[in-house]
């Protein structure tokens, strides 16, 4: 535990660094990159001095809001140590101290949900004492402590709190305009509101003992003295006041002394509040220096040659120049205690704070110089400069080419001249002898620059222009094959190939639009050649030409050859035209094609024939061999005398077919007729295929005479009591069965001597519909069907 005796009895930490007094500081919480639980809290203290050391640690401690109960005790350790000098310490004869001491103490933490989950959320606090008792608008400071604060929402934790900035540190001049910024910045982009708020003081008790570590809220205020309070922490004709969004802080302070206040800063989002952070500070109002810098006078640097001007007590009045040329105007006293404005027109000059000014507009010029630590009270001197500007025709240099040029090619420089004017070219800063308005057939690389000077005013108008030189593609050409050839030919020409190229050929000089690959094959006669062109840098370079002479080649055809079969030798007359000609190929002879020897297939045959101008044609055509054609047909069918059955074949597709003899058939040229013979008979087939190819076959009809009654009436009337079947007994070997309706067999019987009677076991069959199966042993031949029995 601290204890002080008296206000003049300050913290025993450190007996050298708590020999100043605390005059600002703030509480922040921030979320580490990379972290969704971890955050750096950091505490600030500001004191009014150089420190040698502080203690190596301090202690933040964190309470529940809705009950002030203590979470936990944080213990800081010192990260930075960093002398701040005041802005402005001129502004003071003999200032006590010209700057400030800030600390920086931190932490790692984190927020564990078991713990920090109360709605209302929490608070954060440090406890110091004691004031400067100097300080004017605070009762008793020396007896008073100080108490940082910060408050974040259980909703919020996640977001880390606001961060006030580094803090500007000047002195305030009394009766002087002032401005400061107390801002801060929020990393989740939140509404931050500003206020000034009366300071804490924390747990003093006018004399007591101070905490180790913070007590909880809520916290004492301090007591303002007689005329102050928030809204006027600065007594004077505009006293201390914040914007309420951007946290600068004005004021122009009527009394002399140290002043406390403190700004909370609250983050909002959407209307609902988020956080707060509060800063504390000291405002230390003196009365400034007042004093006149010395006379300034505008003096020329350097200038171009034609440039004129004119003086008026040491000070450069006005300035002629012409269009295109520079002067850089100086201020006579250059010394670092001087800050420096350059004006045009009355309008300061964006970032032009120098002693020194390059002009190239005309205006009038001005040149304020103040002190370059100033305390906002001394007069400023100024001098001012009238610059004209002659406008001179403006020159420009153009290239009949496109630049950068290509190795290959050249370019003529041209300008328009203007009238009364005089013209000199340089190429690398060397005058050359053109005089003219064209610098012609320009070739070498370098600077070339024109300059024109006008006669009248004397102003000289330049350009330049830098000629580079890029390398141009080369375009070899070679010939794959003779350049007299036949058209029924081919030939190559190639250059070789590069990714980066585009290729375009010409016959004479006309472009082949349709050729632009690196090979070309020419089908006429003429000259060949191609251009490469760099598709980055756009050169092009033609190749040599390369003369090409197609003779004419003959229009050869073979004839169609007619199909042939190999069931026997066969020859075919070949015709070719033009006549003349020579036929070769398998089975050639001569301008025969022979069968002989040869199997079915397809055999090419070749024509040739070559013109007087030693140009052969050729054309060739497919001789084709059938194979034997297949022929099915059945060898024997039988049919009932009367009937009559279709004859099934199966032929080659197209072919045709004739029927010997053709009594008894429908059709006699069909390939499976209907055949109805009143006797026995056997038919030959003749199918001819489309080649030409011929197939015989034979089927014998053997036509049977039976007589099959559908019913009779076995009744014993002596009149139809038995199935009779006329001509059964011309098949002595045949087999008989006989089925009622459900499948079952009744009669059987082989041979049929004895007719049917109508009887199953003995009995009669009921009278009804009944099946057959007659099998005609002799001639292979079934008769199936149904018979009726009646009574």
């Amino acid at each position: 535990m601290k204890w002080w005796i008296t206000c003049g009895l300050l913290l025993m930490w450190n007996a050298v660094a708590w020999a100043n007094h605390i005059i600002g500081g703030d509480i922040a919480l921030t979320k580490q990159n990379g972290s969704s639980t971890s955050y750096l809290i950091t505490l600030t203290l500001i004191y009014d001095g150089v420190l040698g050391s502080t203690n190596d640690k301090a202690f933040v401690s964190s309470f529940r809001k809705s009950t002030n109960a203590r979470i936990e005790d944080f213990t800081l350790t010192r990260a930075a140590l960093e002398e701040i000098p005041y802005s402005n310490p001129r502004c003071v004869p003999n200032p006590r101290e010209s700057r400030i001491t800030l600390a920086r103490y931190t932490a790692t933490i984190s927020f564990p949900t078991t713990t920090y989950n109360d709605p209302e959320g929490y608070y954060f606090s440090w406890e110091e004492c004691c004031r400067n008792g100097e300080i004017v608008n605070i009762q008793t400071p020396n007896r008073v402590g100080l108490a940082f604060y910060a408050e974040i929402p259980l909703n919020n934790i996640s977001a880390g709190l606001p961060q006030f900035k580094t803090p500007e540190v000047k002195y305030v001049c009394v009766g002087k305009n002032f401005e400061a910024d107390f801002g801060a910045t929020s990393s989740s982009g939140n509404e931050l509101r500003y206020s000034i708020v009366t300071p804490l003081i924390g747990s003093t008790d006018q004399g007591g003992t101070f905490p180790d570590k913070s007590k909880a809220g809520p916290y004492s205020r301090a007591v303002w003295s007689a005329g102050f309070d928030s809204t006027k922490a600065i007594l004077g004709a505009n006293p201390l006041r914040i914007d309420s969004k951007t946290g600068k802080i004005t004021l122009n302070a009527s009394k002399i002394g140290f002043f406390a206040f403190a700004v909370r800063c609250e983050e909002w989002r959407q209307n609902v509040k988020v956080g707060e952070i509060r800063r504390e500070f000291v405002f230390n109002v003196v009365d400034c220096i007042s004093s006149v810098p010395s006379p300034v006078f505008i003096e020329i640097l350097t200038a171009s040659p034609s440039v004129t001007y004119q003086s008026s007590a040491g000070n450069i009045s006005s300035v002629e120049m012409c269009q295109g040329d520079s002067v850089v105007l100086k201020a006579n006293d250059e010394n670092p205690q001087w800050a420096y404005q350059w004006l045009k027109d009355d309008q300061p000059i964006a970032n032009a704070n120098q002693s020194y000014l390059g002009i190239y507009q005309p205006g009038n010029y001005s040149l304020v110089k103040r002190f370059a630590e100033s305390c906002g009270t001394e007069e400023s001197t100024l001098n001012f400069t009238r610059v004209n500007v002659k406008n001179a025709n403006p020159v420009r240099i153009s290239s009949s080419r496109p630049l950068p040029l290509c190795s290959n090619d050249s370019t003529n420089l041209s300008i328009d001249l203007p009238s009364n004017a005089t013209i000199s070219w340089q190429q690398n800063g060397v005058t050359t002898d053109n005089p003219g308005q064209v610098f012609s057939n320009v070739k070498q690389p370098g600077v070339y620059s024109v300059f024109v000077t006008e006669k009248t005013t004397k102003c000289v108008s330049k350009d330049s222009v830098i000629i580079k030189l890029i390398s141009a593609p080369t375009a070899p050409l070679t010939i794959d094959g003779t350049p007299i050839f036949c058209a029924n030919d081919s030939i190559k020409l190639i250059t070789p190939h590069n990714n980066a190229y585009d290729y375009a050929w010409y016959q004479e000089d006309t472009p082949l639009f349709a050729s632009f690959g690196n090979v070309f094959s020419p089908t006429q006669t003429g000259r060949y050649s191609v251009a490469v062109s760099d598709t980055v840098t756009k050169c092009t370079t033609r190749s040599v030409s390369v003369n090409v002479i197609v003779k004419p080649s003959p229009t050869v055809t073979i004839a169609p050859i007619q199909a042939l079969c190999t069931s026997a030798l066969q020859a075919v007359t070949l015709e070719g035209s033009p006549a003349g000609g020579t036929f070769s190929g398998q089975g050639v002879v001569g301008n025969r094609f022979v069968t002989q020897d040869l199997s079915a297939g397809t055999y090419p045959i070749t024509y040739t024939y070559t013109n007087s101008q030693g140009c052969s044609g050729k054309d060739t055509k497919p001789a084709y061999i059938a194979p034997p054609p297949r022929l099915e047909v059945p060898r024997k069918l039988v049919v009932v005398r009367g009937d009559s059955i279709q004859i099934k074949t199966t032929v080659p597709l197209n072919a045709t077919a004739a029927w010997f003899p053709s009594i008894g058939l429908n059709n006699s040229t069909a390939t499976s007729p209907t055949v109805s013979p009143d006797r026995t008979t056997t038919y030959t087939v003749t199918v001819t295929t489309t080649e030409g190819c011929i197939v015989k076959g034979e089927v014998l009809i053997t036509v049977i005479d039976l007589s099959i009654p559908n019913g009779f009436t076995p009744n014993n009337d002596g009149a139809n009591d038995t199935w009779e079947i006329a001509g059964i007994r011309d098949f002595p070997n045949c087999t008989i069965e006989i089925f009622n309706r459900w499948g079952n067999l009744i009669f059987t019987t082989k041979g049929y001597e004895t007719p049917w009677d109508g009887r199953w076991n003995g009995d009669f069959v009921p009278v009804g519909t009944y099946y057959y199966h007659i099998y005609l042993r002799e001639v292979e031949y079934k008769l199936t069907g149904s018979l009726n029995v009646i009574r």
